[in-house]
């Protein structure tokens, strides 16, 4: 068995991630551990340097970049036997998949402890054949996310998603949807439909309060047809206090779940898939169970 693997996207965060490799690297040194990098030059670099860690059987698999870094890396070792123990050096806009497994937010300090990491299991989801780490959303919120701008990421930050979401709240456009879930259905006009892997979602600490990585459900939220200072009540309940946002349903509900059937009946739609365009509907989200192992802090 081969020991470490980082990968590196040198394009994610504040582009310091070759950087942060070598730093990592030499700290693995200091423990006697041995580790090689690889630097991506394009997205399907990550998947493919994936697949060569599970193939060469890499002990651990690191990965230095943002959740659709981590995303891709994922869905490279979906298919695969042996899948390695994989660590995350969170380095790019929002980290949600980081936040999810209580990793520090700062990249120099967790590279600094990773040496001192534990092992554990987690879930995934899977959105037709997809997997994700974070959450699968649709709906005129979700949709702003594809249109910032790679110089809004670098001069606002995670701040640049939420001021594009806040734009999208004035839409009246909801989506005819069909649910099934866990073998119930039911017909609701939605504004925003988002499934979640763990609390973390959209940079938000406890969007589902009761989530845990491994608890073997997926969590739903979704936001109904209602008016804007609905929404936006509905907004700063998720923000600072669930335990309000529970109370609303007339404008918004959660509910765990392991499958749902998920139809758009009035337009064609496609989801968004830790933060990256994902399939269009009709999509089956699904609970992977304990699927990965990840570096967490002890």
């Amino acid at each position: 068995m081969n020991d470490v693997m980082i990968i590196a996207n040198p394009s994610s965060g504040k582009k310091k991630a070759e950087e942060y490799a070598d730093k990592l690297k030499q700290n693995f040194l200091r423990h006697d551990r041995k580790a090689v990098i690889k630097i991506t030059e394009k997205i399907e670099d990550v998947s493919r340097f994936a697949v060569q860690a599970s193939e060469e059987a890499y002990q651990h698999l690191i990965i230095i970049g943002g959740d659709g870094t981590v995303s891709e890396a994922a869905n490279g070792l979906r298919n695969q036997k042996y899948r390695p123990v994989i660590g995350i050096v969170p380095s790019g806009t929002v980290n949600n998949i980081a936040k999810g497994l209580n990793l520090p937010a700062d990249p120099e300090q967790t590279i600094a402890q990773m040496s001192q990491f534990k092992e554990k299991k987690a879930d995934a989801g899977r959105v037709n054949d997809r997997i994700f780490l974070s959450s699968v959303s649709a709906g005129p919120v979700p949709e702003t996310v594809w249109e910032v701008s790679e110089e809004q990421k670098e001069k606002l930050g995670q701040a640049a998603y939420f001021m594009e979401g806040v734009k999208s709240l004035r839409s009246e456009e909801t989506y005819d949807m069909e649910l099934t879930i866990d073998g119930k259905k039911v017909d609701i006009d939605l504004n925003l439909i988002l499934a979640g892997v763990n609390g973390s979602i959209a940079g938000i600490p406890n969007f589902f309060d009761e989530a845990k990585i491994d608890d073997g459900k997926l969590y739903l939220f979704g936001l109904k047809r209602s008016t804007l200072g609905q929404k936006l009540t509905v907004l700063q309940a998720l923000f600072f206090s669930n335990k309000e946002f529970n109370d609303m349903q007339d404008a918004a509900f959660t509910v765990s779940f392991k499958r749902a059937v998920c139809t758009v009946k009035n337009k064609e739609a496609f989801t968004t898939v830790d933060g990256d365009q994902g399939p269009a509907f009709p999509v089956i989200i699904e609970v992977l169970p304990q699927y990965f192992t990840f570096l967490v802090p002890a």
